[in-house]
């Protein structure tokens, strides 16, 4: 049953934040480099209270759809699945969330998972305890080649994420048939380009983008490479269309600069509401982390027996 017109109102109020309440959100809550960013900058409203901070659905389309793309869309199956839960009177992620609203507090909540990077948060099935990791944050960027870290190695980095947390949950079954189908042949092919070289359109270049995510936001709870990899595909597709992006050898790349602006200063890159942003380079750039992602695991772990 949904909640009565004027208590969804209430809860849909914006509030005013102190500076020091803004920054609790940001550091122990809110710990998505992109929603977190987006509170500190006071670009996406914060709804309810501090304690139980909510926001609307509508305001994080907006924001990922801004410069004409539709990662917003995106962003949006991830609030409603993963955060679709707020505090209720037991102190727990117990109680639904408004219609239209999604929480703020990620720690401990459906999207929070063994084997993730340690860079923002600590123990993901604990409320509030996000935080910043100087260690776990150099793990990552000690693998920059000139100030830039190619895409491989940051699945190489998940890989090692997911290895050190013996909780974490791989290669499920619905993960093996992917790769073994899908994945494969989608990798293969990947990219209007291509498919228009043996003789497919961009419809079809749409299509098998959209087969491919449905199966992908699926299996993001079920398995924590899965996981993994799309949330870092999220910031791939986010930088993806960047003026001044990089590759190295071919290969998307980003920079340390930029993954320090958003992980550390809570600061989006310069000119970030111009360029477009996509569901499509989400595809592509979490497909291509969790085939790098899994053949180092499946390397690492063949290494260790």
């Amino acid at each position: 049953m949904s909640a009565p017109a004027n208590t969804t109102s209430r809860f849909a109020t914006v509030i005013a934040l102190s500076d020091s309440l803004r920054n609790n959100i940001v550091q122990t809550k809110a710990t998505c480099p992109f929603i977190g960013v987006a509170v500190a900058a006071g670009r996406l409203p914060v709804r309810n209270d501090a304690d139980n901070p909510l926001a609307d659905v509508e305001d994080v389309r907006k924001l990922g759809n801004s410069g004409g793309g539709d990662l917003g869309d995106l962003l949006v199956i991830f609030a409603t699945g993963n955060h679709a839960f707020m505090r209720g009177a037991a102190g727990k992620l117990d109680q639904p969330a408004p219609g239209g609203l999604f929480s703020l507090e990620f720690p401990g909540s459906q999207g929070s998972h063994p084997g993730h990077s340690g860079v923002l948060q600590g123990d993901p099935h604990v409320l509030g305890s996000g935080r910043f990791s100087q260690v776990d944050f150099e793990r990552l960027t000690r693998r920059s080649e000139n100030g830039l870290i190619r895409r491989s190695e940051v699945g190489h980095f998940i890989a090692e994420n997911l290895i050190r947390d013996p909780q974490s949950k791989v290669f499920s079954s619905g993960v093996a048939g992917l790769l073994a189908r899908d994945l494969g042949s989608f990798v293969m092919t990947i990219g209007p380009a291509l498919l228009e070289r043996v003789g497919g359109s961009q419809e079809e270049a749409t299509a098998a983008n959209r087969v491919l995510e449905e199966k992908l936001t699926r299996l993001l709870g079920e398995d924590n490479l899965v996981g993994s990899a799309g949330e870092f595909g999220l910031l791939f597709a986010f930088l993806a269309r960047k003026p001044d992006r990089s590759e190295i050898d071919g290969e998307p790349a980003i920079s340390v600069s930029d993954v320090r602006a958003m992980f550390v200063d809570k600061r989006f890159p310069d000119g970030w509401e111009k360029w477009k942003k996509t569901r499509a380079d989400w595809v592509t750039n979490t497909t291509s982390l969790l085939v790098s992602a899994g053949e180092h695991y499946l390397a690492q772990k063949k290494e260790s027996c």
